[in-house]
């Protein structure tokens, strides 16, 4: 995180403790902008296009799914989930050695 974010984060706070101990105190204006600047932190994730969330996880499951294949002898795709983070556990440790 940025200076400036925790910069802004303080004044931000700051001006909510004072809206608490003085109730006359309008602070409407400073949170909007503070929300704004927060807001702009952050970036969403792409779900258009070629290369979007959706399609990228399909891929990468696809692709877990051929590896952990050779691990079980059922369909990869039928385990449970816990079953399947089991063998992906599995998977990890037997090629850490």
């Amino acid at each position: 995180m940025s200076v400036s974010f925790w910069q802004r984060m303080k004044q931000r706070t700051m001006k909510e403790l004072d809206a608490i101990l003085d109730t006359d105190v309008d602070i409407e204006k400073e949170r909007g902008d503070a929300d704004k600047f927060f807001a702009t932190l952050i970036n969403p994730v792409s779900f258009t296009g070629e290369e979007n969330f959706e399609l990228v996880y399909e891929k990468d499951f696809e692709t877990n799914c051929i590896i952990l294949a050779e691990y079980t002898r059922q369909p990869v795709k039928t385990l449970t989930v816990k079953e399947y983070f089991t063998l992906v556990q599995f998977y990890r440790n037997r090629n850490k050695k």
